[in-house]
């Protein structure tokens, strides 16, 4: 491990992150808010981001491990220094903060505040703004930016902070890559925004839902949730929570017109497929509770997306699920949508790559001699990423298991710590019977929160800082 250039880039991740804290205090002048809970933050991070950049290195070079520890403390000191707002203002103690902002960074959405309307507006601004900065990545945000490395090496801090079994170029140039992933992520982002402004919604409410929705994140205003808004807002949502699962890479195909390769996806088309039947299932379940079939069609194309997505909004009392929906539900919020999206969870191209797997071993016992390669996306996919997958998979579900063991000294009932677990880990935030984390001990806020940075990190890179992965 190469300490010294790891830290020095992690100072120039603190120096770029404190950039951040002009956007919530453009926001408290407008509304006249304190400026204090973002100056300080802002100030703490500059100075110890330039600290370590003074760091004098001779070795430039660094590798996936040096990637992994760069990304991790990365995350960890910018949910730390970005919770600050939250204790400065006064709004809850420490511990609660810093669940709340880790909640906010990785996407997840789910919250320790009761009553989010009490909050100042460019309280509820850095909420929203940490989806949309969590949503892409804080390293990748920061490296459109400020460059980090060069190209090749910037592939290993990419690949320990983006979703999915891999990360690979867009175009040769891997700041040029980042800068084609951000125009599309803005640029859907700022359609949403025009399509709720012309749906009714206010300027800033627009903006936030918008932010929450681009990062699949799930902070709202208002503490109902979407309920209030209009039915053309929560189809827009709906739309483009969907949108938002979709692998950027499909974008990016669409925009170079491959239409032909885009649509081709495999996992796009299993995607749509499962989210298809997931919404039919639910109309099915829950029309004869509701009643109205357009309402019920609207609730279930909105649900559905939201917690496929790991978005986490809602427009109505997701507790009337019966049982079988709610199974379907959780299982869609651990698989989650896309690799290459703002999504949490499991993603759907590891599922993809699992169930081949076991279809291929299946062959392999009843015909031994038999060599089959796993094809995704049209290519073969190497052993390497087989084996990565299905170990992902084995500590996807012992760290729920042990999150779990812990949340449950709690003392909640088994769906209650199920629920809680599952909706922090896969980066969800809507959960059942769970309007808000307040109700939780300190040490399970600590546990969900690292549950919540094992999710968004996809578990290797977190791991790797307590863990010396050495050879013999």
């Amino acid at each position: 491990m190469r300490r010294k250039i790891a830290f020095k880039f992690i100072g120039k991740v603190l120096v770029g992150f404190s950039i951040l804290f002009l956007f919530p205090s453009i926001i408290a002048i407008i509304y006249r808010s304190s400026l204090i809970p973002f100056i300080i933050p802002q100030a703490i991070s500059l100075i110890i981001g330039l600290l370590l950049n003074r760091i004098k290195v001779e070795e430039k070079n660094f590798f996936a491990k040096d990637g992994f520890f760069i990304v991790s403390l990365s995350w960890i000191l910018i949910s730390i220094i970005g919770c600050l707002p939250f204790v400065i203002n006064g709004d809850c103690k420490f511990i609660d903060a810093l669940f709340e902002t880790v909640s906010g960074f990785t996407t997840t959405g789910a919250t320790i505040f009761k009553n989010v309307e009490a909050l100042d507006k460019s309280i509820l601004f850095w909420r929203s703004f940490s989806h949309f900065i969590g949503g892409m990545g804080v390293l990748a945000f920061v490296m459109t930016i400020i460059p980090l490395a060069s190209n090749d090496k910037s592939m290993h801090l990419l690949k320990a902070e983006m979703p999915g079994p891999k990360v690979a170029k867009l175009v040769p140039n891997m700041r040029t890559t980042l800068l084609y992933l951000y125009l599309i992520y803005i640029g859907l982002t700022f359609i949403e925004f025009i399509l709720l402004l012309i749906g009714g919604m206010n300027v800033l409410d627009s903006l936030l839902i918008s932010f929450g929705t681009a990062g699949t994140g799930g902070f709202s205003v208002l503490n109902n949730s979407l309920a209030s808004y209009s039915v053309f807002s929560k189809v827009v949502v709906a739309l483009f929570m969907f949108l938002f699962g979709v692998n950027f890479n499909v974008y990016y195909l669409i925009l170079i017109k491959n239409f032909k390769s885009a649509f081709k996806s495999e996992e796009l088309r299993v995607y749509a497929l499962l989210y298809f039947l997931a919404v039919i299932l639910v109309i099915i379940n829950t029309l004869p509770l509701i009643g109205n079939i357009g309402e019920t069609i609207l609730q279930a194309v909105f649900h559905v997306s939201s917690f496929m997505t790991s978005t986490g909004y809602s427009i109505g009392d997701v507790n009337i699920y019966p049982t079988n929906c709610r199974v379907v539900v959780l299982l869609l919020m651990l698989i989650s949508a896309c690799a290459g999206s703002t999504c949490g969870g499991f993603k759907i191209s590891r599922l993809v790559i699992c169930v081949k797997c076991i279809i291929r071993d299946l062959r392999k016992i009843i015909y031994p001699n038999r060599v089959e390669a796993i094809k995704f996306e049209g290519q073969i996919v190497s052993e390497e990423v087989v084996k990565s997958t299905n170990v992902f998979l084995f500590l996807y579900a012992i760290l729920i298991i042990l999150i779990m063991f812990v949340v449950s000294f709690d003392g909640y009932s088994l769906e209650t710590t199920m629920n809680a677990v599952f909706t922090t880990f896969a980066n969800v935030g809507l959960s059942f019977k769970i309007n808000n984390f307040s109700i939780f001990s300190d040490l399970s806020k600590i546990v969900m929160s690292l549950g919540m940075l094992l999710g968004r990190l996809e578990i290797f890179p977190l791991i790797s800082l307590f863990i010396d992965f050495k050879g013999k």
